[in-house]
């Protein structure tokens, strides 16, 4: 991995637990990884998320819709 983990603790019911622990050993891999993909994804959601809201906050290049509609009206002539 060459990066430093760090510990955590977290509680997962019985069922939970069994249920990534069949999964890890399905995957040949460990619960720990699972977990640590899992945290990266929503990790990796947020940040897409946190851009999207960002891009549709620019109004650089953007039309309103009255004029978008102008403009379809226009092309069909």
């Amino acid at each position: 991995m060459g990066t430093a983990l760090k510990r955590t603790t977290i509680f997962l019911t019985g069922e939970q637990h069994e249920r990534l622990r069949r999964l890890a050993f399905e995957q040949r891999t460990s619960m720990a990884k699972l977990l640590r993909d899992a945290a990266l994804e929503i990790l990796e959601d947020e940040e897409d998320i946190r851009e999207g809201l960002k891009a549709l906050a620019e109004e650089q290049g953007t039309v309103t819709w009255a004029e978008y509609q102008q403009w379809r009206q226009d092309r069909r002539g």
